[in-house]
């Protein structure tokens, strides 16, 4: 009963601090203070993994399009498994999914988040 406790509890801890070291255009993920945010799902042509752009009202000029791209401490782009792996991530940082649309017939590529409102947030047991 203490082993699956313990691994939840490293698991959780060390998702938070991967999570710290992520960003948008230099701006740490728990530090954007946007309501509503748009993630793009980008896939690569011999990859399984995908990019995901992150849209919450910055400005981004053509050439510098890969700002956009969430990025670890480096600055290089992080992959993901999947847009479930991306989504989970943005839960963890206090967002909500609200609506999705096909970029393509079978995939949905691009996500609406908003942050969660206080009353809504679960505390956890």
């Amino acid at each position: 009963m203490q082993k699956p406790f313990l691994l939840m509890l490293i698991l959780i801890s060390s998702f938070t601090y991967l999570s710290h070291a992520q960003s948008v255009g230099g701006v740490p993920l728990e530090d954007i203070k946007s309501t509503y945010i748009h993630l793009s799902r980008v896939g690569f042509t011999f990859k399984s993994k995908i990019r995901v752009s992150v849209d919450f009202g910055q400005r981004v000029s053509g050439e510098r399009l890969n700002e956009s791209f969430i990025s670890d401490s480096d600055g290089r782009s992080i992959e993901f498994n999947s847009m479930i792996d991306a989504l989970n991530l943005f839960d963890l940082l206090g967002y909500e999914y609200i609506d999705s649309n096909c970029v393509d017939e079978d995939w949905p590529g691009q996500y609406l988040l908003r942050k969660k409102k206080p009353e809504l947030v679960r505390e956890e047991e």
